[in-house]
């Protein structure tokens, strides 16, 4: 009898105990306070969370602390974020959020590759320091602290441009509206003007006319009412231009029908649903993605295209190091008219690079592709630098990824197929990589890649990922 009063007193106690535990899951925060945020304002930083003051929080604190600093860590702002309690034990307590800015202004000189990437420019074009970039540039994404970019170039060399861009993403008192706009001019003695093999063929004259101007200039609005949910439109002028030798020597349908000038209104509307974990190298969740763009709405009658596409990423866990990675993205000319050489890009541009096909372009008005990668943590970590390196430098968080890919895509081209045999086929890549992430917002990458034709090699790539 004795025994089981004893077993009774202590599956009360045991009970007790598991209802306080569960109890302190649950807490209200009475409050949010920030330190460290020296330029970014609170608003930005209240406008990432998916908490807000008065709220009852019913998931664990660790969880809670988890999903908002990979938030404010994916805006590229800060390369530290620390969120704790003030009160562990409490039923009501304020949230501490302690932050280290990143560096947000980046003046400097112009040194740059004019080819679509490194690779391009060591192994096809020789080092050739004739196509290389130079001038002043002023880029600062945290212009006024309303994560706010600005843009400014001006450069010389291969390409001589100059290109002014600003967005204020935070317009009205719900933060949900931003505007922006920008203006781009630009002067090429040597321009690509055909593609043969799926290889950029360039040209510069001998009396060193410019043979390609360019000139754009637009404004872009953006609407964001959730966190999650992103939507921009863009509304531009182009107007372009090329010397009466690329029509008469080079491709006469680099605008098609021998025209050698090219005027044009350009609308563009792009969606996101973005639910990845950790954005800037995402460890799970997924991002829904679509983009509507009309070039040409007859007022010059020069140009008409209408394009449509849309994709999806998809980033599964397999273990807390390892995650399954895939992009699937497709593209369709709506319209099906003729499409001139220098508007009809597919892949090999920007990000729509498959591996082991970095040498290469495949133009086309429709392509679909799908990217996939096994990617594995080898490690992270907080590293204190020198104490009279500026505050943003002070301490240096390191991320190093091992990355598998393989790769698949399609690119069709009804026109100018003739001697480009990579259009209008299957094409695959795979291969292992490294990827470094330095100060939560700069990758340099590593990949040693085969492609279906039996070629491999080394391509590096390194870019900022705000």
């Amino acid at each position: 009898m004795e025994n089981s009063i004893k077993r009774a007193v202590h599956l009360l106690f045991w009970g007790l105990f598991c209802l306080s535990a569960n109890a302190q899951d649950s807490f209200v925060v009475q409050d949010i306070r920030i330190e460290g945020n020296r330029r970014t304002k609170e608003k930005v930083i209240l406008r990432e969370l998916d908490f807000v003051k008065g709220d009852s929080i019913e998931i664990s604190f660790e969880a809670l602390e988890k999903i908002n600093e990979n938030r404010l860590l994916s805006t590229g702002l800060f390369n530290m974020v620390d969120i704790s309690r003030t009160d562990s034990l409490s039923a009501n307590t304020d949230i501490l959020i302690s932050l280290t800015e990143n560096w947000y202004i980046f003046p400097g000189i112009v040194f740059s590759m004019a080819d679509r990437n490194f690779n391009v420019w060591w192994t096809e074009q020789n080092r050739d320091f004739s196509r290389v970039n130079y001038g002043a540039k002023l880029s600062h994404s945290n212009l006024t602290g309303a994560k706010d970019p600005l843009w400014i170039k001006a450069h010389l060399g291969f390409t001589r441009n100059f290109e002014l861009n600003y967005l204020y993403p935070y317009l009205n008192k719900k933060n949900t509206l931003g505007i922006g706009g920008g203006i781009f001019y630009s002067l090429n003695k040597t321009i690509p003007y055909i593609t043969i093999d799926n290889k950029t063929q360039w040209h510069r004259a001998e009396d060193e006319r410019s043979l390609l101007k360019r000139f754009r200039t637009g404004m872009k609005l953006t609407y964001r009412p959730t966190v999650q949910l992103y939507n921009a439109l863009r509304l531009e002028y182009h107007r372009n231009w090329v010397d009466e030798l690329v029509m008469n020597e080079l491709n006469p349908n680099y605008f098609l029908n021998g025209r050698n000038s090219i005027r044009f209104f350009f609308a563009e509307y792009d969606v996101q649903y973005d639910q990845r974990i950790y954005n800037l190298y995402p460890k799970g969740g997924y991002l829904l993605f679509g983009n509507i763009k009309k070039e040409g709405f007859g007022i010059f009658k020069e140009y008409n295209n209408l394009s449509l596409s849309i994709g999806a990423e998809k980033y599964q866990p397999i273990t807390k190091k390892l995650v399954l990675a895939t992009r699937i993205k497709g593209k369709i000319n709506l319209n099906r008219n003729p499409v001139s050489f220098a508007n009809n890009t597919g892949l090999g541009w920007d990000s729509d690079i498959v591996s082991g096909y970095e040498l290469y372009v495949i133009d086309g008005t429709d392509f679909v592709f799908a990217l996939n990668s096994l990617r594995y943590s080898i490690h992270e970590g907080d590293y204190p630098l020198f104490k009279w390196f500026p505050y943003q430098f002070r301490d240096l968080n390191l991320k190093l990824f091992l990355r598998l890919n393989f790769d698949t895509a399609y690119v069709n081209e009804p026109t100018f197929k003739a001697s480009n045999e990579l259009n209008n086929r299957w094409i695959f890549g795979y291969g292992p990589a490294v990827d470094v992430i330095l100060f939560n917002n700069y990758r340099l990458s590593f990949e040693y890649s085969f492609n279906d034709l039996g070629e491999s090699g080394l391509f590096i790539n390194s870019n900022f990922l705000f």
